[in-house]
Parts: structure tokens; C-alpha cells; sequence
């Protein structure tokens, strides 16, 4: 049985992008991006990294070793996403489907505003005013900026310092709580080796009731104990899932299409178990 028979044929979902669409379209992952900044840095400077997977901690101490500018580093990674790139599958997805209340993303491509711009609303955290929806639309929130305002993007440890705790970003997560609460949640592309995405989990459902409706498939083999402890703390459900299983089931959902019993059945081989 499909994850998505739980569902209501007419219910919309959220959907938490991780990294999957920056990998579905070519652009680097915070992780890659991370290593792409180091190479910059001198051995001496890089010792004083914790986390090597962690583009705010390598950030920080990019800033603090004074390897390059502020202004220098945020053009390096816009530049980064200048070039055009292609995820037909899932845009295609994004331009069908009527079940997809909002959209969450930590990254700063901008594909999915770019392609689909009649139907997505983007909302980021430095906006005065959070532009509402209107009927057929799909908000998405960037949680740390993008590409489009790159000067604005949030980065390092001290930028995320500051959106966790100034008034100014309240309203943009009081925003996201309301939509987490109201309908059900699925994280795509969960990278169990991106704490920097665990930490933004942790600050978006902070106050977000209801957690049993929050589900998430991981693109890592790889188990940490406290990180499943964390994110189980968080009421998030991991699923037995690979991702790109998974996704041909979204796709299905979203689409209304019926998925065979073959093609279900190709969907739990190798599939991993969480507890």
C-alpha cells in the first residue's frame, strides 16, 4: 500500500525540499558548497572548523580567518546558481498538481520560483510584508534567502544566530507554523549528515503543535543515534523509504495517477528501517 492512501484523495500536503531538488537539478548541496569554500582556506584556517559538513560553521570561519569579504563569499555562491539547470520530473510536478498548500527549502537555487513563477509565491524571511496565496497558488518559503537577493542570504553561524532570535523574522515562522499545523508535512531529501538542516528543523517546529503529521525520507544509509534522536524528539517519523522511491509515490499522489502493484512493490527493495 502506498504512504499517500493515508491521505484524502483531494488533501494537500507541505513539502520540506532538503537538498532534493538542488540535486535533482545539478546545483551543489550545502554540503558541497562547504567543501567548495575550503579550498580557499589555508590548513591553519581550517582546523578551527568542527563541523566540515556544516556551510555555517565553514562560513564563520571563512568570515573570522578573514580569507575573503562578506560581499565576496555571498557573490562566490551566487555565482554558483547563475547557471540555467534542468529538474523537469519534479517542476512538472509543481506545475500539475492542486494538493501542494507551500513549499520549504533551505537552499538558495531559485529553479523552482524561476520555472514556475505564475504559481509560486515566494515568501523569505527578510520581506516587510508575507504576501498571502491566492487560490492556486503554492508558497515557498525560503528559510535562508536566495540567489535572487544573495546580499540577504543567511550563511554563517552568526546569521543564523541572528534569524533565530530578532523580532523582525517572527511573523515569517509564525507563518510556516500556521501551515505546518494545518496540513500534513513530508520531507524530501533529508540529509542525516547536514546537521546545519537539522538546527533549521529544530528552530521552523520549535512551537509547531501536532508534530505526528511531519514524515521525512533520508538520502543517507548512514544512521547517526543522535541525530534519529533529535529528529524523533522533534516528532518527525522517519520512512521506510528510499527517496527516489518515494518520489515516483508523490509523484502519483500529486497527479492523481493510480501506481500499480508492481511499480508499489519497487518502491520498499532496499528499503531502510527506522525506529
Amino acid at each position: 500500500m502506498s504512504f499517500f492512501n493515508k491521505f484524502n484523495e483531494t488533501e494537500k500536503i507541505n513539502l520540506f525540499l532538503g537538498d532534493f531538488l538542488v540535486r535533482t537539478a545539478g546545483y551543489p548541496t550545502r554540503i558541497e558548497l562547504a567543501k567548495l569554500l575550503m579550498k580557499d582556506m589555508k590548513e591553519s584556517i581550517k582546523g578551527y572548523i568542527k563541523d566540515e559538513n556544516s556551510l555555517f560553521q565553514v562560513s564563520q570561519v571563512y568570515l573570522d580567518g578573514v580569507v575573503s569579504s562578506r560581499s565576496s563569499l555571498l557573490k562566490k555562491i551566487k555565482n554558483l546558481y547563475e547557471t540555467n539547470r534542468d529538474a523537469k520530473e519534479i517542476l512538472s510536478v509543481f506545475s500539475e498538481s492542486d494538493k501542494i498548500n507551500a513549499v520549504f527549502s533551505t537552499n538558495y537555487d531559485i529553479v523552482l520560483d524561476d520555472i514556475n513563477s505564475n504559481r509560486v509565491v515566494k515568501v523569505l524571511p527578510t520581506d516587510d510584508v508575507l504576501r498571502e496565496s491566492l487560490k492556486g497558488e503554492i508558497k515557498h518559503y525560503k528559510i535562508l534567502g536566495d540567489a535572487d537577493k544573495h546580499e540577504k542570504v543567511f550563511v554563517s553561524v552568526q546569521d543564523f544566530r541572528k534569524l533565530k532570535v530578532l523580532d523582525f523574522y517572527k511573523n515569517f515562522f509564525n507563518a510556516i507554523k500556521n501551515d505546518i499545523e494545518t496540513y500534513p508535512t513530508v520531507i524530501l531529501g533529508l540529509d542525516l549528515n547536514n546537521l546545519d538542516f537539522i538546527d533549521v528543523l529544530e528552530v521552523v517546529l520549535e512551537k509547531v503543535d501536532k508534530k505526528d503529521v511531519i514524515y521525512a525520507v533520508s538520502n543517507s544509509n548512514v544512521l547517526k543515534t543522535k541525530t534519529i534522536e533529535r529528529l524523533s524528539d522533534l516528532g518527525i517519523k522517519l520512512l521506510p523509504h528510499t527517496e527516489e522511491e518515494f518520489f515516483k509515490e508523490l509523484k502519483y499522489y500529486l497527479t492523481s495517477e493510480v501506481l500499480d502493484e508492481n511499480e508499489l512493490k519497487e518502491a520498499y527493495i532496499g528499503k531502510k528501517l527506522f525506529r
